[in-house]
């Protein structure tokens, strides 16, 4: 009697076991292809979307044949991309979006310009995949490098381009309405994200600013234009958001003020959790200097609510300061006159340096604001340095520029160009570069604001203890 209730009791458990394997089976989903061409990285990555971008899902190596496969557990239904190293293509190689769900069997054979679904478990990426022959064919439109120019684009959008986007997403009829929407959002983010990076690549020809097809003026919105938190369910999602504000701002708008661009496209976002990643976002793509993120940040810190937003602003706050307090580097070299200039000389005051060269146009373009703060804070605690990165060659060339110029301040000249010890130092590989130091020798600023930026002027009065007009 015994024996047959263990016997009972073991078939029960291996009744259990056996079912809960086979339920996490229907879960798995298999991406099988076939590269008919020779793979230049030897690898494939699966991406996934996460909060409205690309991550690494998972990397498989192709083998001798061409083969790959990926086995993952999917628990909610989304879009996933193939890479095979097109995706960092200067030329912008085919996109292969695939929506898996749980159970699927995808298999593909990958050309380099297009690929062919296989087998018969593909749910529905037969549409996905007429979603992503239609991004491509937009995508032909901005290959960097490419000649193509408004007289090529304006026509196809108008005549062609248009139709075949709303016509396909009329024709979405599936029986999974969650789906259908998606990728309908997937196919307009798609078209947009084309439209407004056509005017954000290099062109050999330009229209006027007014001549631009009536598709951007209806895609503007004035009040609110993204509210459909599955924005983040989308590869593209951010980007969508930030080449609609970009373009909006500088082409049919005044520009926005950098210290307000973020405040002002937010506005036009009501899902706080679009909000919050859209900030996020931007504050990695837009360097803003120390002061400009203090002046910017406060009312922002009400959306970055994530431990995700907190620990990127931790780490963020912790390097625009990183420097802060450290002794600035001894440097000497000559003025005009051949006389040595040592940092140590400018002690007892601020330190305003200006690191430029003769032949850089943006550095002349500040030297007129330069004169005016030298002016406006003549006999205060500040002196301006002007070092020179101008090759040594070219000595003669920055002398007289100096004095033709009349430039002010204290004008020195480097020893090594970008290989200088103050170039090295701070790691100087563009200019102009602003550097700003206390009385002391030590770091205020390694990336100052330019003079330019009316932000300076209440730093300088903040430091030399000015009462605000």
């Amino acid at each position: 009697m015994i024996k047959k209730q263990f016997f009972y009791v073991l078939a029960s458990c291996l009744f259990i076991v056996n079912m809960l394997h086979a339920k996490s089976k229907t879960n798995l989903t298999t991406v099988t292809g076939h590269l008919n061409f020779e793979s230049k990285t030897g690898q494939v990555t699966l991406h996934h979307v996460v909060d409205g971008q690309l991550e690494v899902h998972s990397t498989t190596l192709v083998n001798q044949d061409g083969d790959f496969g990926f086995q993952i557990p999917v628990k909610v239904p989304g879009f996933y991309f193939v890479d095979y190293g097109q995706y960092n293509d200067r030329l912008r190689g085919q996109v292969i979006r695939l929506y898996i769900q749980p159970g699927l069997e995808i298999k593909m054979d990958i050309n380099e310009g297009d690929y062919i679904l296989k087998g018969k478990k593909n749910g529905y990426n037969d549409l996905v995949q007429k979603a992503n022959s239609i991004n491509n064919t937009f995508r032909e439109y901005n290959r960097i490098g490419g000649l193509i120019t408004y007289k090529d684009f304006f026509p196809f959008l108008e005549d062609e381009g248009t139709k075949m986007v709303e016509a396909f997403k009329q024709s979405i009829n599936t029986k999974d309405k969650d789906f259908n929407e998606l990728l309908k959002l997937a196919v307009q983010a798609d078209y947009e994200t084309e439209l407004y990076m056509f005017f954000q690549l290099p062109r050999v020809a330009h229209p006027e600013k007014d001549n631009r097809p009536q598709q951007y003026r209806d895609l503007f919105s004035d009040g609110i234009k993204f509210s459909n938190p599955d924005v983040l369910k989308l590869d593209n999602g951010v980007m969508w958001m930030y080449r609609y504000f970009y373009y909006y701002r500088y082409h049919l708008d005044a520009p926005v003020p950098k210290l307000e661009i973020i405040e002002n496209d937010i506005k036009h976002i009501s899902d706080v959790k679009i909000k919050e990643i859209y900030i996020l976002a931007m504050l990695k793509r837009i360097k803003f200097k120390p002061e400009e993120y203090e002046k910017i940040i406060p009312p922002l810190y009400k959306y970055l609510t994530s431990e995700k937003s907190k620990n990127y602003t931790l780490e963020y706050e912790k390097q625009l300061h990183k420097d802060k307090g450290q002794a600035g580097f001894e440097f000497t070299y000559e003025d005009v006159d051949g006389n040595p200039v040592s940092f140590a000389d400018f002690r007892g005051k601020f330190v305003y340096i200006d690191v430029w060269a003769t032949w850089c146009g943006p550095c002349k373009k500040q030297i007129p604001y330069l004169k005016e703060l030298e002016h406006d804070y003549k006999g205060k605690d500040i002196v301006f340095v002007s070092i020179s990165v101008d090759k040594i060659k070219d000595k003669q060339k920055w002398i007289d520029f100096v004095r033709s110029e009349d430039l002010g301040g204290v004008q020195l000249m480097v020893d090594n160009d970008f290989s200088s010890g103050i170039a090295k130092n701070y790691e100087i590989n563009a200019i102009p570069r602003f550097l700003l130091f206390d009385k002391e020798g030590k770091i205020i600023s390694t990336d100052a604001m330019r003079p330019s930026d009316p932000l300076l002027k209440e730093q300088f009065d903040e430091l030399l203890g000015l009462e605000k007009n």
